[in-house]
């Protein structure tokens, strides 16, 4: 029998809400810092403001998407891209009004002032793309498609003229897969150094940030 096939393709801001519903069933309620606050506590649950920054890049129009012979997603990596001449390291928690996912904006955020890649980056490096949600549907996990993905995003990344991609993990996994990646770390916190953040079980028990240079 045939393997199932995929074709890649870029996805805008119009794809939101198959996007959305794609994370909604592979992402967001397995992801370690989310189950561990609990933040979709029932089934129907939502979190607007997550699904809000989930889509926040899309209209970069770097983001990609493995989709099966049916026309459905089987993979997504939601890119996004950052200058340099735009750098805010400003608190951007202090704005969200759902008091779970604030946990995980301030922790994002400390990564952010903390990593400070733009002093690890060369000077001439002006712009970076961000790797900022990464997800394979669970019937296609361990083929080799993230890899796939995320190659795909290297390359749309040289198109659009970055110096280097960044990628921050909070999970044991997503670290593994950057550094499968040959993603360097410049940055690393333990999450019960953090009070606000949420706490994981092992092997969960850091968050880092990985850049790597193109």
């Amino acid at each position: 029998m045939a393997k199932p096939g995929y074709t890649l393709c870029a996805l805008s801001a119009d794809d939101k809400d198959a996007v959305i519903d794609f994370l909604r069933r592979f992402f967001f309620r397995d992801e370690p810092l989310n189950q561990t606050i609990n933040l979709l506590e029932t089934p129907e649950s939502r979190c607007l403001e997550l699904e809000d920054y989930a889509a926040s890049t899309l209209h970069d129009g770097v983001s990609v998407a493995a989709i099966d012979d049916n026309g459905d997603f089987v993979g997504v990596v939601i890119n996004g891209i950052v200058k340099r001449e735009d750098v805010d390291y400003t608190d951007k928690s202090e704005e969200c009004p759902h008091p779970k996912f604030k946990r995980i904006l301030k922790l994002l955020g400390h990564l952010d002032r903390e990593a400070r890649i733009w002093d690890k980056l060369p000077k001439e490096c002006h712009t970076v793309m961000e790797v900022r949600i990464a997800s394979t549907h669970s019937g296609w996990r361990g083929r080799g498609l993230m890899r796939i993905l995320c190659e795909e995003s290297e390359r749309i990344a040289r198109e659009v003229g970055a110096g280097a991609m960044r990628m921050d993990t909070t999970s044991a996994f997503s670290a593994a897969a950057a550094e499968r990646l040959s993603y360097r770390s410049v940055y690393g916190i333990l999450y019960k150094e953090l009070s606000y953040a949420p706490h994981p079980p092992p092997p969960h028990l850091e968050a880092r940030v990985y850049i790597k240079e193109l």
